[in-house]
C-alpha cells in the first residue's frame, strides 16, 4: 500500500506530508483549491513526462517522494530483487526531483534510477484513473486486450505460429517480386565458375598455407629435426641413456620416484618417434611447391574480393542458389506459395482457438460488468462484448468492441458512442472495479470519477468504492458529500492567498470538522439543519 506522499514546491504545493489510511481516502476541496496537483504529483513520481514548468517559486526544484509497503511474497519484490533494489522489510521508497533547468533525478530506495525503471516497477502496482485513462477504456482499440487480461490467455502457441507465417509470407514477396537481370546472371554463372575452379575450404587454405610454410622454411626445420634426433638417439642419445638410468631406479624401490623417471621416459620415446616421423615426411619438391604457390595466388585474388575465406565459401553458395533460383523460379515460387499457405493454415487454427477461449471469457467478463451497473444503480443497462472476424494480424482474428445501452428499449452500442456524463462515470467505475482485480493493483486513485453523478447514485459509488478497498487501498478525489462520507480517511485540500503566493495545502481532518466541511460541500453554508444532514450523511457512509 501507499503509506506516505511528500510533495515539495510542486507548482502552488510548498510542503505537505500525507499519511494515508490502507483502506478508502478521499480528498475534497473547493473548485480551484489545487485538487488536481495530488494527481500531477502522482502521475509525476510514478514516470509520466513532465517539465520545469512544475518547479514551484520556493526553491530550484521540485520533489516528490512515496513511500509503499508489502509483504515479503509480493511480485513487486521480486522486481526488486532483480534490480538489487530490495529492502529487508518490505518497503519501496520511490522519489523523484526536477530542477529549474530541466534536470530529472529519480530514485529507488534512495539509489539512482532511469524513469523506465520506475515505470516498469509500480506497473500493477499504482493505478491512476484520470481523463487518460476513461479514454483508453472507451478506445475500442484495447477491448480485446482487456478481453485477454480478463481470460488470462496463453497466446505463446499462436505467437509461434504467427511469425513462422509472417517468414514464410515475406519469403514468398520478397521471391514473387525478384527480378532476375540475364546479364547479372551471366555475370553470376561467371564468378561461380572462377571459384569453382579453385574450390576453396578453409581447411584446404590452412593445408597450403602450413605446406608452404614448411617448405619455405625447409633448411631450418631439416637442421632443428637432424639436430634434436641426434640429441635423442646418438652418443649418448638422451632417450638410450634414460633408459638405463629407469631401471637403476627401480632398484631403489621408491615406487612414487620411479613413476616419475618412467614417465618423462616413455614422453621422450613418444617425442623421438614423432620427430622421426616429421623429419621423414620432411621434403622440398620444386613442381610442388610452385603448384602450392600458384594455389595461394588464387586464394589471395578471392580473398581481395569477398574478404576473408569464409566469405569466398558464402559468396559461392550465394551464387549457386541465385543460379538455381533463375533456372527454376516458377517451380520454386510455387514451393514458396504452398509453404505460406501451410503456415496460414496453423496459424489460423491457433487463431480460432483463441476466439474460442475469448467467447467463453467475454460472457463471464459481460456477467460481471452487468452486476457492477445495476449495483451502482443502472437497472435498465446492457452490456454487450461483440465479436468480427477481421483479417489476420498479430493478434488473432477478432475484432472486440464493447457495447452497452442505458436505457431500456436500445440496442448496445460501442460505449463511447453511447455513454455519457454519470452514466459513463459508473461504466467506468464498474469496469475498474473488475480489472482493478484481475491486474492486482495495490493502490487505486480515482480523479473525481464520479462527475454528474448525484443523490443516491453517489451513495453507491462511494458505497462500491469502499468496498473495492477492501482488497486494494483507494484514493478518491471527489466533488460528492456522499462518496466522501463513505471513506476512512478525509482530506481537505485548500488555497491560501498570501501577499506574495498562493499556497495549496492538504490536511486530514476528523469528527466535527469532518461533518463541518461535509455541510459546507451539501448546502454551502455551516448551519445546525446542514450539519444535522451531514452528520446523519456522514453516519450511512460510515455503516457500509
Amino acid at each position: 500500500m501507499l503509506n506516505h506522499i511528500t510533495i515539495h514546491n510542486f507548482v502552488l504545493i510548498r510542503d505537505i506530508h500525507i499519511d494515508l489510511s490502507d483502506r478508502f481516502n478521499v480528498f475534497t476541496g473547493e473548485t480551484g483549491a489545487g485538487k488536481s496537483l495530488l494527481v500531477d504529483a502522482l502521475n509525476f513520481v510514478a514516470g509520466e513526462r513532465s517539465s520545469s514548468k512544475i518547479v514551484g517559486l520556493t526553491d530550484s526544484k521540485a520533489r516528490v517522494e512515496v513511500s509503499f509497503s508489502f509483504p515479503l511474497n509480493h511480485k513487486v519484490m521480486d522486481k526488486l530483487k532483480d534490480l538489487d533494489l530490495f529492502e529487508d522489510d518490505g518497503s519501496l521508497i520511490i522519489s523523484r526531483e526536477m530542477h529549474q533547468d530541466g534536470r530529472n533525478v529519480c530514485r529507488i530506495n534512495m539509489r539512482t534510477v532511469t524513469l523506465s525503471i520506475v515505470r516498469s516497477l509500480l506497473d500493477g502496482v499504482l493505478d491512476v484513473h484520470s481523463q487518460h485513462e476513461t479514454q483508453y477504456l472507451l478506445d475500442q482499440k484495447n477491448h480485446g486486450l482487456l478481453v485477454d487480461h480478463f481470460a488470462k490467455l496463453n497466446t505463446d502457441s499462436f505467437n509461434l505460429a504467427f511469425k513462422e507465417y509472417k517468414e514464410r509470407d515475406k519469403a514468398y514477396q520478397s521471391f514473387k517480386e525478384s527480378e532476375f537481370n540475364p546479364s547479372e546472371i551471366e555475370f553470376a554463372v561467371f564468378q561461380l565458375e572462377e571459384i569453382k575452379k579453385l574450390n576453396p575450404s578453409v581447411e584446404d587454405f590452412e593445408t597450403v598455407e602450413q605446406k608452404i610454410n614448411e617448405m619455405k622454411n625447409f633448411e631450418k626445420f631439416k637442421s632443428v629435426y637432424d639436430r634434436a634426433h641426434t640429441a635423442l638417439n646418438y652418443q649418448p642419445g638422451i632417450v638410450g641413456a634414460l633408459y638405463d638410468v629407469v631401471h637403476d631406479i627401480k632398484e631403489l624401490e621408491d615406487l612414487d620416484f620411479y613413476e616419475r623417471f618412467n614417465d618423462v621416459y616413455l614422453q621422450l620415446e613418444d617425442l623421438r618417434d614423432d620427430l622421426g616421423s616429421r623429419n621423414d615426411d620432411l621434403s622440398f619438391d620444386s613442381y610442388e611447391f610452385d603448384a602450392l604457390q600458384s594455389r595461394m595466388v588464387g586464394y589471395t585474388a578471392l580473398r581481395r574480393k569477398y574478404g576473408s575465406i569464409d566469405g569466398i565459401v558464402e559468396k559461392q553458395e550465394q551464387l549457386e542458389s541465385q543460379i538455381h533460383a533463375s533456372s527454376h523460379y516458377d517451380d520454386l515460387l510455387e514451393d514458396k506459395r504452398l509453404e505460406r499457405e501451410a503456415a496460414y493454415g496453423l496459424v489460423y487454427k491457433e487463431a480460432e482457438s483463441l476466439r474460442t477461449k475469448r467467447l467463453k471469457a467475454a460472457k463471464k467478463l459481460e456477467s460481471l460488468v452487468l452486476d457492477q451497473l445495476h449495483d451502482l444503480m443502472l437497472d435498465q443497462a446492457k452490456f454487450e462484448i461483440k465479436f468480427t472476424e477481421k483479417e489476420l494480424d498479430s493478434k488473432g482474428i477478432d475484432d472486440v468492441v464493447f457495447c452497452v445501452s442505458m436505457n431500456k428499449g436500445m440496442s448496445p452500442e460501442p460505449m463511447n458512442q453511447v455513454a455519457s456524463g454519470g452514466e459513463l462515470s459508473r461504466l467506468m467505475l464498474g469496469l475498474k472495479v473488475i480489472f482493478s482485480k484481475i491486474y492486482g493493483i495495490s493502490t487505486l486513485v480515482f480523479d473525481e470519477i464520479d462527475t454528474g453523478v448525484s443523490g443516491r447514485v453517489g451513495m453507491m459509488m462511494g458505497s462500491k468504492m469502499k468496498a473495492l478497498s477492501k482488497e486494494s487501498q483507494v484514493l478518491t478525489i471527489t466533488h460528492l458529500p456522499s462518496v466522501a462520507a463513505c471513506a476512512d480517511h478525509h482530506y481537505l485540500i485548500s488555497k491560501d492567498h498570501g501577499d506574495l503566493e498562493t499556497i495549496t495545502s492538504v490536511d486530514l481532518i476528523q469528527s466535527d470538522d469532518r461533518i463541518d466541511h461535509l455541510a459546507m460541500i451539501m448546502s454551502g453554508i455551516v448551519s445546525d439543519a446542514s450539519r444535522s444532514a451531514a452528520k446523519e450523511l456522514l453516519g450511512e457512509g460510515q455503516s457500509i
